[in-house]
């Protein structure tokens, strides 16, 4: 089983060292909160193919990997809180786009535009009411909007210690509603149409990081 509890390359709460190898740094980041950004990477790049985007499919799923490197400057106690978060904790976790570009700026290895501008616009909405710059829109590059889909669904399946797993149920009627809110409405609502089909790539995370089972999502043993 791997570990997928945090950046385990290093001590959360601190960058990364220099001579990390680009390997090891893109797992340790990618395994932060349980392998969230592995699976949005898996998300990110099934949504590309489903929606017939043509984006650099290895690129989109490094983005979707990537989106949240500003949290290894997050310590664990707020990571992994057993509870909904206080407001000055939220306050915390609102730094981390603009911590995770400066954390791939800092390290040695360069990466795609993409991979930049998804870990700082990944929180940003389409109605322009997100962080940390506000964009609306067309403003928002789609690489991005497809990993901030992404995210969302990932964070509405998976278990964490202040909140059960939603239904896929759940989940397609939340893609339906922030569409032209949150996210590009075609976009949304195509996700939302093939949920099954990105269900099916959540779930082959999970038996593969739970040893070959994997319950359904909603059934509250993620």
């Amino acid at each position: 089983m791997p570990d997928c509890t945090t950046a385990s390359m290093w001590d959360a709460g601190t960058l990364p060292p220099p001579s990390l190898p680009h390997k090891d740094f893109i797992k340790g980041v990618s395994n932060i909160q349980n392998g969230h950004g592995r699976r949005v990477g898996l998300l990110a790049a099934r949504i590309n193919q489903l929606a017939e985007l043509g984006l650099d499919p290895d690129i989109i799923q490094l983005a979707g990997e990537l989106h949240d490197t500003g949290k290894v400057l997050t310590g664990r106690d707020i990571l992994h809180a057993p509870r909904a978060l206080t407001p000055e904790e939220r306050n915390v976790i609102r730094k981390h786009p603009l911590l995770g570009l400066g954390v791939l700026q800092w390290y040695k290895h360069s990466f795609p535009r993409e991979v930049m501008d998804a870990a700082l616009l990944h929180h940003e909405r389409w109605d322009g009411t997100g962080y940390p710059l506000g964009l609306k829109g067309q403003h928002i590059p789609l690489w991005v909007q497809v990993v901030s889909i992404a995210d969302t669904i990932d964070a509405c399946l998976s278990k964490r210690n202040y909140k059960h797993s939603w239904t896929p149920e759940a989940v397609g009627k939340i893609l339906q509603q922030e569409a032209g809110r949150a996210f590009e409405p075609k976009l949304a609502l195509l996700c939302a149409d093939h949920l099954d089909e990105l269900l099916n790539v959540w779930l082959a995370d999970y038996a593969w990081q739970n040893g070959g089972n994997a319950p359904p999502p909603g059934m509250h043993t993620n």
